[in-house]
């Protein structure tokens, strides 16, 4: 599945995460979020580190179940012409406290979603610096066959920032020790709450952290 949920151990926040934008990204987000939310949830983190990315379609209507108005990006061509894509209403989440844990595997659709939830002011992004893709790539097929990726657009905030190479900048830096392996709702299933406190995940510690904060 692309998106996998767990309530941590000894609280009321819902770890999400989500793996990358496949087509099916949104409609299972959905799906955890009404099940968090049934087993009663209060807030959430969702963590999209070490997401690629994928259709730019499933990161409009990901980041829809977070915010209802604004847009979620703006493309802009070689010629400096730009369109904005609006979020969509309906969305599950409009008003659970939230995170959104980032890191260097960050990138592109997941970029722009992370860079939404931040310019919209509805999350704090926890973790590193993003990858920095926010590239539109269109494909062009050769006459032997084979095809052409080639890059024709870009993607920005709705702020209007740039991701490409620059990336977008966590509110709260987090780094994690070496060799530490990532929390995920399957791992955080098998701890404690004790134990859950004690992961060497620091980037999971400090967005559980600024939630518990908003839900006091």
């Amino acid at each position: 599945p692309t998106v996998t949920w767990q309530m941590l151990p000894g609280t009321k926040i819902a770890d999400i995460r989500l793996s990358q934008f496949g087509m099916r990204a949104s409609a299972e987000l959905q799906r955890a979020v009404d099940a968090a939310r049934a087993a009663g949830a209060d807030g959430l983190i969702l963590d999209l580190r070490n997401n690629p990315g994928g259709l730019l379609n499933e990161a409009v209507f990901v980041t829809s179940q977070f915010i209802d108005q604004g847009n979620v990006l703006i493309q802009r061509d070689r010629e400096g012409h730009e369109i904005p894509y609006s979020a969509r209403p309906g969305g599950r989440a409009l008003d659970l406290p939230m995170v959104v844990l980032v890191n260097q595997g960050t990138a592109s659709a997941s970029e722009i979603t992370a860079g939404a939830l931040q310019y919209a002011g509805r999350a704090r992004l926890v973790g590193q610096t993003t990858f920095g893709t926010g590239t539109v790539l269109s494909s062009f097929k050769l006459s032997d066959g084979s095809a052409l990726l080639l890059g024709t657009g870009e993607w920005l905030t709705p702020g209007g920032r740039m991701i490409r190479r620059q990336g977008i900048e966590p509110d709260i830096h987090a780094e994690l020790p070496a060799n530490t392996a990532l929390l995920t709702p399957a791992s955080a299933a098998k701890l404690s709450a004790a134990e859950l406190r004690a992961t060497s995940d620091t980037q999971l510690l400090a967005g559980l952290q600024v939630v518990e904060a908003l839900t006091r």
